[in-house]
């Protein structure tokens, strides 16, 4: 076996000059002795003949790698699958998840072949994604007799049992179902029909990716945590009321009023090769499991019992799926709040009492065992706070006698999304982006860290400089980064408005410089004994588990500097602005926002206030609301890239893009809602609404839905068209208009939800058809989401049933996402 990812490719020098350095030791030492002392004219010749040594040592480890699944590299893995009949895969497109567990596992996958267990692991190495098996001849109704007790099917369906409802349909439904003879490949998403077959086995999939702030580590002697403790972990917002600010009332959405639905992670390693739980999976939270959890820690506290769970826990060491931290006013630590103190409510809606608030205690009663009969006990277990994970909003409990109220709520949580779009805790390092921070000798570069629970020190210029606030490291930024790179790192997980009550926060950008805003951690260099330190080093970017919330419109306008001179370049890196960016007259020349929240509900989310000289805006995995750049009187040129991203109209009115004077580059979007642009290349997208495209010469349009009434530039197997076209040459004739009509309804781009407040905001329903599921580039989906390539992995997984699958059985791929509307149903009681 050959290792073809090696061949052909040059040893690194360090490698060569360790070979060079080895071959040279094997001299005697008076010979190195004069060799060195007359120039080492012997010692650059070993480092010429070990060229060639290295590569064959280089070439004799990749070949030993390729013999082990683990250490191969790409190019010999397809070696290996065909050495254990692994069928080969399609690759999904800039993905992580690579073939090398499949391939690894297909052995013992064989061994087990159709079982429930082996079909679960084989969809997660095959999708990434958290799947569920079930043998739907096991949820059949049948007669109970004593014979044969099985009291996990019921002849009838539960009604005591308040999740009944909200299982149905999903893979842990258990209702007893009569048999159906149809095929479950038959089956249509959301109903059960053709699923209930004595061969029917059905795989259900959850699509969310789930992003989680984890909670810190607790410390064994206390639960008190210091401010920097807690640094990752956001804060919560008050939770207005109808106008008004009650105390005790939080929410977790950055955007005011707003809920913010809870996720779990994704725990599929803790079932250690057993069956999958709903814990395990990474989907929506539901108030009454963790309502039925919380209520028999309380009680087993109280009776001086173990907890009796069923199954795994909820809440586990880690603090997942959430942990509330709690500051009281005359408190400067944070505590963290156990799972028993917290009170799992339905905050839908404010309670009935304006300003309620969940009691300090909650009563119990229960009967123990006693030597003749039962006896009556009676208790109160303390309670912190009161929390609904289906809005993300919390009340904290009413004070005790003495104490003083909460201050600071911070929650360690997850929430879905179809993608790691947006300001979240995803990882956002990249090769492209700074991440070591050096000394190069000249002007070099500028570094704020945003800390308040840190007193102001240090110096921006030759290491790092920590200030209370973003306004203050946006002030200082303004008078000394001119013509200089500055990095504000915004190392906290918190919320900033406007400074002194300013109706907008300023980002003063000098001419010819850049300004970075990033939601990050700074990392100095450590010294490590016995190696030199590095003098040019000042530290590291980490860009993970940190967003950072601006409540206030985001204004830029030009700093200092010649009139002539470039405008700057601003970048916005890992944060959330609840108010929108606004760019003043000649403010910038280059706008970069990488994994963004730019909302401002209701409004336009970004904007230029004057006119601009020709500027380069760019959006990488965002969502954003309403874009408008240039009007008759504001005239705004230049090019727009947007990649990776949902652009929503979020409430407003007109168009969702509107650039008149703007060439616009869009790959892998959804646009919701009308577009009126100067230029348009795009590939992979999806306008739900007309989109018109002034300059028609040049451009062009593929693999995207463009619905009618559009103008755009010359198109490539684009929906509707397309079906349109092949239905039309098919027939041998020109389609009726209500051919036409019926042919464009089936090819309409069906989405879960558009509202941006939602986690499946912009995500394509089970039902959206397969032109649009598969008609993006490399058969990929179209939209915002076409790296997730949902339907090549389920494409994948499907074409492997039959390898997997005894004879006589029949498997379909079940999609278990669920919309607003669906988990809304689900969540009552």
């Amino acid at each position: 076996m050959t290792n073809q990812s090696a061949s052909g490719a040059a040893p690194p020098a360090a490698r060569v000059e360790a070979v060079a350095d080895a071959l040279y030791r094997l001299l005697p030492a008076h010979v190195r002795q004069v060799d060195m002392s007359s120039g080492g004219a012997l010692r650059a010749l070993f480092g010429v003949l070990a060229l060639p040594s290295a590569e064959i040592d280089a070439e004799t480890d990749a070949f030993y790698d390729a013999l082990f699944v683990e250490t191969a590299g790409e190019s010999a893995l397809p070696a290996i699958a065909s050495l254990v009949g692994a069928a080969p895969l399609r690759p999904l497109p800039d993905s992580p998840l690579g073939q090398r567990a499949y391939i690894a596992n297909t052995v013992r996958y064989r061994r087990g072949k159709g079982t429930a267990r082996v079909l679960e692991a084989l969809a997660a190495d095959v999708s990434g994604l958290g799947a569920v098996v079930v043998e739907y001849f096991q949820r059949l109704s049948r007669l109970n007799h004593l014979i044969d007790v099985r009291p996990d099917r019921p002849g009838t369906a539960t009604l005591v049992d308040g999740g009944t409802m909200s299982r149905a349909g999903s893979a842990f439904d258990t209702l007893p179902r009569l048999l159906d003879i149809r095929p479950i490949s038959r089956a249509r998403p959301g109903r059960t029909t053709g699923r209930h077959g004595i061969t029917a086995v059905g795989i259900h999939l959850v699509r969310p990716v789930v992003p989680h702030f984890p909670a810190p580590d607790r410390r064994p002697s206390s639960q008190m945590l210091p401010p920097q403790d807690v640094s990752g972990v956001p804060v919560a917002r008050p939770w207005v009321v109808a106008g008004t600010a009650h105390p005790g009332y939080f929410q977790l959405a950055a955007q005011p009023g707003a809920a913010l639905r809870l996720f779990s992670p994704d725990r599929r390693t803790d079932a250690a090769g057993g069956r999958l739980q709903a814990r395990d999976l990474a989907d929506r939270l539901q108030r009454l499991p963790l309502h039925r959890e919380t209520d028999e820690l309380r009680r087993a506290s109280l009776e001086e019992r173990p907890a009796r769970l069923p199954g795994r826990p909820w809440f586990d060491e880690r603090g997942q799926p959430f942990t509330v931290y709690l500051r009281r006013a005359t408190e400067t630590a944070f505590t963290r709040v156990p799972p028993a103190q917290v009170l799992i409510a339905n905050l839908e809606t404010p309670p009935p009492a304006s300003g309620a608030r969940p009691a300090a205690e909650l009563e119990y009663a229960w009967f123990g065992p006693g030597p003749a009969a039962p006896v009556p006990g009676k208790g109160k277990h303390p309670i912190a706070c009161a929390v609904d994970p289906v809005t993300g909003r919390l009340m904290v409990a009413e004070p005790g006698s003495g104490a003083s109220d909460v201050a600071e709520v911070r929650v360690a949580y997850g929430t879905g999304l179809g993608r790691a779009i947006g300001a979240g805790a995803q990882d956002r390092g990249d090769p492209d982006q700074p991440f070591e921070i050096r000394d190069a000798g000249g002007m070099t570069d500028l570094v704020w860290v945003v800390d308040p629970t840190r007193q102001a020190a240090g110096s921006a210029e030759t290491g790092s400089r920590t200030v209370p606030s973003l306004a203050a490291a946006l002030a200082e930024a303004a008078v000394q980064g001119a013509k200089r790179r500055s990095f504000v790192l915004l190392g906290r997980c918190d919320l900033e408005g406007a400074p002194g009550g300013a109706s907008t926060m300023g980002v003063t950008l000098p001419a010819e410089s850049e300004i970075h805003l990033v939601a990050a951690e700074w990392r100095a260099p450590k010294p490590v004994p016995g190696v030199p330190a590095d003098a040019a080093l000042r530290g590291f970017i980490i860009r993970r588990e940190r967003r950072f919330t601006v409540d206030a419109p985001l204004r830029v306008t030009r700093g200092s500097g010649p009139a002539t001179a470039q405008a700057g370049r601003l970048v916005l890196d890992g944060l959330e602005l609840t108010q929108g960016l606004k760019l003043a007259v000649g403010s910038v020349s280059a706008v970069d926002l990488r994994y963004v929240t730019l909302r401002s509900p209701g409004r336009t989310a970004l904007t230029a206030t004057g006119s601009l000289p020709p500027v380069r805006i760019s959006v990488d995995s965002s969502i954003c609301g309403p874009i408008r750049l240039g009007t008759a009187t504001t005239q705004v040129s230049g090019e727009l890239d947007i990649r990776d991203s949902v652009v929503t109209a979020d409430g407003a009115g007109g168009d969702t893009i509107a650039a008149p004077g703007l060439d616009c580059a869009l790959c892998n979007v959804t646009v919701l809602g009308p577009s009126a642009m100067r230029a348009l290349s795009a590939t992979n997208t999806i306008f739900t609404a007309a989109v018109t495209v002034t300059r028609r010469q040049t451009g062009c349009v593929r693999y995207s839905f463009v619905p009618a009434g559009s103008a755009t530039p010359r198109a490539f197997r684009c929906q509707p068209a397309l079906t349109l076209a092949d239905t039309a040459a098919a027939k041998g004739a020109p389609l009726t208009p209500d051919e036409a009509a019926s042919l464009r309804l089936s090819v309409q781009p069906v989405l879960m939800d558009v509202t941006a407040d939602e986690p499946a905001l912009a995500m394509l329903h089970p039902l959206c058809p397969d032109a649009i599921r598969t008609g993006g580039e490399g058969e990929c989906e179209m939209g915002a989401f076409a790296r997730a390539a949902f339907g090549i992995a389920t494409a994948n997984l499907v074409s492997l049933l039959d390898d997997f699958l005894p004879v006589a059985l029949e498997a379909g791929v079940i999609d278990d996402t669920r919309s607003a509307a669906v988990a809304a149903r689900r969540n009552l009681p």
